[in-house]
């Protein structure tokens, strides 16, 4: 974890076994790391439960608290077509098919945090016989290993945000028999019906007999204005939902929650919250190398993922303390930075207690503070590792 945390642009197998093997000369060889990865007796699965606990227990969920679950997939670029899974796939940022892995995902949020949950491989239907595992569609994925797997606290409520090209009435009637709810968008044509009768008709068509009125809601600090209308309508095989169309000057969009008793400005901000996801993906790559491994077999890209996704959370609830610095330090991406700085300061006052016991410490952090914006990590702890090593 602490290779993940401190690297700056090494997240190879490599390159992280040497991140924490630098300050013992005795630390394990890369066959280790290569093992930890590939062979060693863990579940990612596992890891994530208990990285889910560990939020929980953070945030103090409990009996009353809702839980988002956001599923969503990202496109993981590749040269080469040695690693699992990779396949000519569509890569959304470059609007075409490209060489790569395509990964789904998820984040947990409870009121404004989030941090990412379990991550998942997909694999073409293609290439499915090289695993021992049957082909599963994005949407399998989503619901048997990212939504099935979370255990909540005793108590709390879970509702499950997708965007229309996970939803699925089947996915979405076992997601609600687990005792969730679901909010998600639906395509235009989908069909619904109204309460008590048999016929059906899209939901473009349906939600533009509806009365409308102009809502504002704050998402992420930003103040958004829609105008928008509601219906309890009935889907075959789902059963009663709310559906809700929100129109701005040039868009119309159609969601649906399952949670009957949710206005439909909650429904909205919902909705709206499921881009947090994003900011998970760009910034969990950013800082701590989430598309950047360079592993070959799809267990142990999985597994480095959870890893890399603890990192994140480790880092952000290191920094929750701090409330006045997150209200007024800017974006996430500013806070991660600050987080994985205070990291390194730590783990250097810890280093400098054993270099130098005797040194005076008292405002050493706020110094330290300053030294690390101008050094790397790999300089600094070549530093300290030459100076154990006298």
């Amino acid at each position: 974890m602490s290779a993940l945390i401190l690297a700056e642009t090494q997240w190879t197998v490599s390159g992280l076994s040497q991140g924490i093997s630098r300050p013992d000369g005795n630390a394990k060889s890369r066959r280790a790391y290569d093992y930890f990865f590939e062979g060693a007796d863990w579940s990612a699965t596992d890891l994530a439960q208990l990285h889910a606990e560990y939020v929980f227990d953070q945030l103090q969920v409990g009996t009353g608290d809702d839980v988002l679950l956001h599923i969503d997939d990202t496109f993981a670029g590749k040269t080469g077509d040695a690693t699992d899974g990779v396949a000519r796939l569509y890569n959304p940022v470059e609007g075409e098919t490209e060489l790569g892995n395509k990964l789904v995902t998820s984040c947990l949020q409870v009121g404004e945090v989030y941090v990412p949950y379990l991550a998942r491989m997909y694999v073409p239907e293609d290439l499915a016989t090289d695993f021992d595992e049957p082909f599963k569609k994005k949407t399998e994925i989503a619901v048997e290993e990212i939504v099935t797997p979370l255990q909540l606290p005793a108590g709390a409520a879970l509702t499950v945000v997708f965007d229309s090209a996970y939803y699925g009435d089947e996915r979405v009637a076992t997601i609600q028999n687990q005792g969730h709810n679901v909010v998600c968008r639906l395509k235009s044509d989908k069909h619904v019906s109204p309460q008590g009768v048999v016929w059906t008709q899209r939901v473009d068509a349906f939600a533009s007999t509806l009365e409308y009125e102009s809502t504002t809601i704050t998402v992420r600090g930003k103040e958004k204005t829609y105008d928008i209308a509601s219906k309890i309508v009935e889907i075959e095989d789902v059963g009663p939902v709310k559906i809700v169309a929100s129109k701005t000057e040039d868009t119309t969009r159609h969601y649906l929650s399952t949670d009957l008793g949710r206005s439909a400005a909650e429904i909205l901000e919902l909705v709206e919250h499921r881009w947090n996801i994003e900011t998970v993906h760009e910034e969990s790559n950013a800082k701590f190398g989430f598309k950047q491994y360079q592993l070959e077999g799809k267990q142990a890209i999985e597994r480095y993922l959870q890893l890399v996704f603890l990192a994140w959370t480790l880092v952000t609830f290191a920094e929750r303390a701090n409330v006045a610095f997150w209200e007024e330090r800017g974006g996430l991406s500013v806070r991660l930075d600050h987080a994985k700085e205070a990291y390194l300061v730590e783990t250097m006052l810890e280093i400098t207690e054993k270099v130098a016991p005797v040194a005076p410490l008292a405002g050493a952090t706020e110094q330290l503070h300053e030294l690390v914006r101008e050094f790397s990590w790999s300089s600094l702890a070549n530093s300290f590792v030459a100076v154990i090593e006298v």
